[in-house]
């Protein structure tokens, strides 16, 4: 048997003293040979760490690993993934790549331009002829910048008309509404919902969101108020509801068949109610537009008698409203509104393809893709608003766009427009305490069972930008719980990097 090897304690000291010097030696050699290799070890290391803690996160939400994927780009980590390249149902965040590629492939400047035509001779105040209105697929030409008068953007057109000396028009309010083709409402969309607002058919002419809003109370005399707006003579409204004194009895269902223009209103209001807005979409953008500008016209003065008058195709272009593509991004992406970003993926579609379809516009975007970036041949881009389920995007995909999107010159703009963590848009009630707040600009996504997120973290006290996107579809259970996870880990990546 060997006898142990007895060393005075000091001397164990100065053992120990020595192999950490070899091996201090030995790093300061592996750096000086191969920095890059070590680097890249310590690189892995790290993004390891970060990819876990990302997955744990989610465990700890009960979210399965196979429901989600992430992209991030942090510095000093790297490419931080999972799942990747796995195409996954993005929601609404395929808003943020319709919008991305229309201020590329057209220019954030582009103008989404309206006219209103003459067609025919003034005589005595009287138009001999036809008014047309041209649409170009502006997916607001009224706009809901004034709630208290949604036509305020078509009355100075009425006074044109009136300084042009037309009192009268003998023939009819046309819509000229040929840039586009095909239907508004897309054939992937539930055609039981298309009365619900967020499920409004995109059009050449759109007007007030392609809906009309419906006000109900107070209760006045036992009466429940009832209101439309804007005033539709094409829209036949029935109210069938009934008062309750419960409050938790109060509620109210709208309803539209697909394609008519008949709306009833029925359920149970609390007598003791406020008054309260709701929405219905319309069945036909041009036939609304047509219709309540005719009756804005009588009511600014200016008779339209409605007889049928052909007198060609042309016109003399009394007046325009034109707005930028910037200008409607801010509602398109903050607010998520889906029609907004069916128009736009339309008018690209009809801009560079010819034809404003969507079957067109999903050519134009996917050749987009594939001129533009890598692994996109199983990319599907149905609609611009992400409403379709046959929609598929990866979350690599979704951060190479936030990252071609940031370098361009108007890069710094298309930021400002995405919603702000706890400040507004689709993000205001989220991220609103620590440093969360007003750092995360992104755009959401949100259906049954899928919840996604793409964007920028702004690290507080730092230069250092988190680029990022993540997407989760759920097989059962809610996709709230996802929305906790991407706000977690948000949190978590802020942390690690401002030391806070």
């Amino acid at each position: 048997m060997l006898a142990m090897l007895k060393v005075p304690f000091a001397d164990r000291i100065t053992v120990v003293k020595g192999s950490l010097f070899i091996s201090l030696v030995y790093l300061l050699i592996c750096l000086l040979l191969n920095p890059g290799v070590y680097a890249e070890e310590l690189s892995t290391e790290k993004r390891s760490r970060y990819r876990d803690k990302f997955l744990q996160i989610a465990k700890e939400l009960k979210i399965p690993e196979s429901e989600i994927s992430f992209s991030f780009r942090v510095p000093g980590v790297g490419l931080v993934s999972h799942r990747s390249d796995l195409p996954r149902i993005p929601a609404s965040t395929m808003k943020l790549v319709v919008t991305a590629a229309a201020w590329e492939l057209l220019g954030p400047d582009f103008e989404l331009k309206t006219d209103l035509l003459i067609d025919g001779t003034v005589a005595d105040g009287v138009l001999d002829g036809n008014l047309i209105v041209v649409g170009r697929g502006d997916p607001a030409v009224v706009g809901r910048e004034n709630e208290e008068d949604v036509l305020w953007e078509l009355r100075p057109w009425c006074q044109q008309l009136k300084s042009f000396g037309v009192t009268s028009v003998r023939g009819k309010v046309l819509a000229d509404v040929r840039y586009f083709s095909g239907p508004g409402f897309h054939p992937d969309w539930p055609r039981q919902s298309s009365h619900q607002w967020y499920y409004a058919s995109s059009g050449a002419l759109n007007l007030n969101d392609n809906c009309l809003d419906i006000f109900l109370g107070p209760v006045v005399d036992g009466e429940i108020d009832f209101s439309v707006r804007p005033l539709q003579p094409l829209a036949e409204l029935s109210q069938r509801l009934k008062l309750v004194k419960d409050s938790k009895k109060h509620l109210i269902r709208i309803d539209r068949k697909f394609d008519e223009w008949n709306v009833v209103v029925s359920g149970a209001f609390f007598q003791g109610s406020q008054k309260q807005k709701f929405h219905v979409t319309v069945p036909d953008p041009a036939e609304n537009f047509v219709s309540a500008f005719t009756r804005l016209l009588s009511a600014e003065g200016i008779r339209v008698s409605g007889d049928s008058i052909d007198l060609g195709e042309t016109g003399l272009i009394l007046a325009s409203i034109s707005h930028s593509l910037k200008s409607r991004s801010g509602v398109l992406l903050k607010n998520s509104q889906n029609l907004y970003a069916d128009s736009i993926f339309r008018v690209l579609g009809k801009e560079l393809g010819g034809v404003g379809s969507f079957e067109v516009a999903k050519s134009v975007l996917g050749n987009w893709a594939l001129e533009n970036f890598s692994n996109t041949d199983r990319l599907v881009f149905q609609d611009g608003s992400g409403l379709s389920r046959k929609n598929r995007l990866t979350s690599q995909f979704l951060l190479k766009v936030v990252e071609r999107a940031r370098r361009q010159d108007w890069g710094g703009d298309f930021t400002d427009h995405l919603a702000v963590g706890g400040v507004d848009g689709t993000l205001r009630k989220r991220m609103t305490q620590g440093a969360l707040k007003g750092r995360v600009f992104a755009k959401t996504g949100t259906l049954t069972g899928v919840s996604s997120l793409a964007g920028l973290l702004f690290v507080q006290d730092s230069s250092e930008t988190v680029s990022f996107a993540m997407i989760c579809n759920r097989k059962k259970g809610s996709a709230s719980v996802a929305r906790k996870w991407q706000d977690r880990v948000l949190k978590w990546v802020e942390a690690q990097i401002s030391g806070n």
